[in-house]
């Protein structure tokens, strides 16, 4: 099994990624502390089969039932004493999984001030996943992805990015640790790609016009 880690470190938030391909596993430990805030795991398997193990804390799983077998988001309130979370993921042959774990320290009020621009990207990368897990789709990174019925809108990410969509507490105050001009920003870039999606019959049918081969419409 090959194992890359990455470790992003501020004042107000931690992040770490781990990421493992080939068959094997690996467990890892950490300690949260009377003076951490929420802590957010995503678990994921990217590609092949596997499973994952979160013990430490009771679990609460927050992504949609038909992901469960994919994706997993536990979220983690201040504790009130000191607690050892425990993960452990295991992959099969030629299969891929991958853990992220964030800690919250205190809100983030200025996020170009507070955050470096690797932790500002993996952040939004963390949330986009953990979004789309609450809603029961898979993260853009699932290689054979499930199945799913509908793709998500942008009304529904701008519904439960910007708050005002009905989940769980836990998801909604860790939501609120987010500021607003990032969780927007992000919106504001799904709206232009997802755009540009939903445009792409019309613009393959404009450049067949140009050329003679679709009659222009009137």
């Amino acid at each position: 099994m090959k194992l890359d880690q990455v470790e992003l470190r501020s004042e107000v938030l931690d992040i770490r990624i781990v990421e493992s391909i080939g068959d094997g596993s690996f467990n890892f430990e950490f300690d949260v502390f009377r003076s951490d805030g929420y802590v957010l795991i995503l678990l994921e398997i990217l590609a092949g089969r596997g499973d994952f193990l979160v013990q430490g804390f009771s679990e609460e799983n927050s992504a949609a039932t038909s992901l469960r077998s994919r994706q997993r988001v536990y979220i983690l309130r201040p504790v009130d004493a000191t607690r050892r979370i425990a993960v452990g993921m295991f992959a099969a042959v030629n299969s891929k999984v991958r853990a992220t774990i964030a800690c919250f320290k205190r809100k983030i009020v200025n996020t170009s001030e507070e955050l470096s621009c690797p932790l500002c990207r993996a952040l939004s990368k963390l949330l986009v996943a953990s979004a789309l897990s609450w809603m029961g789709i898979p993260s853009p990174d699932i290689l054979d992805r499930v199945e799913i019925s509908t793709a998500p809108t942008v009304e529904q990410m701008r519904k439960l990015l910007g708050g005002a969509a009905t989940i769980g507490s836990s998801q909604n105050e860790l939501l609120a640790l987010i500021g607003p001009d990032l969780r927007m920003a992000i919106i504001d870039v799904m709206e232009e790609t997802m755009w540009l999606l939903d445009m792409r019959d019309q613009l393959h049918t404009a450049a067949c016009q140009m050329v003679g081969c679709c009659p222009r419409s009137t």
